[in-house]
């Protein structure tokens, strides 16, 4: 009788332990968020700059259209187009990569779009080439280093004056040198 007593006792005495042991790890678990948060917002004030503090090294892409799973992916800063579709799981099968720079870097903030087989070729002509003049958001977006915000700003031009040559997309605030190396063997007016 006296062994079941202390059994009973023995029992009580783990179950009293292991609630205090929970309670313990619950409120520390609670203080760690709490020193997380609290130097988080430390860091943030200090440098004046989330996403410097928070993504370094690492930079966020838009990607959409044929693609699997469209959205908006971390990646690490130096990769490349392919990465961006790798993790948006692949292109679908209708894809239009023909324009496509698979190899380019991709830099943080950038919208990548994948048009589908179809919706390029109302304003390609014979020779494949997208034409500045007639192009959709979403064809001009297939360019390498052209976004949603240059695109859109390539119609507004053109809503009040055609381009009169390739050359003249550097007219468009952001689109330099460098952006029309990239595409200057892609586009026409014609």
């Amino acid at each position: 009788m006296n062994n079941r007593l202390y059994n009973k006792g023995l029992v009580i005495v783990l179950i009293i332990a292991l609630l205090i042991m929970t309670a313990v790890g619950i409120k520390l678990s609670d203080k760690e968020e709490e020193m997380i948060f609290t130097g988080f917002e430390k860091t943030v004030s200090e440098d004046k700059e989330l996403t410097e503090v928070k993504t370094s090294g690492y930079i966020f892409v838009d990607i959409d259209g044929a693609v699997k799973n469209p959205g908006v992916y971390q990646l690490t800063d130096g990769d490349r187009v392919n990465d961006a579709i790798i993790m948006a799981g692949g292109l679908t099968e209708h894809a239009y990569t023909k324009n496509l720079n698979k190899a380019r870097k991709i830099s943080d903030g950038e919208k990548i779009y994948i048009p589908a087989e179809g919706e390029i070729e109302s304003s390609s002509n014979s020779s494949g080439l997208i034409n500045i003049n007639t192009a959709s958001i979403s064809e001009l977006m297939s360019l390498p280093g052209i976004g949603e915000v240059y695109a859109q700003r390539i119609i507004d031009y053109r809503s009040s004056k055609l381009f009169g040559s390739v050359e003249e997309i550097k007219n468009i605030e952001g689109i330099g040198e460098k952006t029309f190396e990239k595409i200057k063997e892609l586009i026409t007016i014609d």
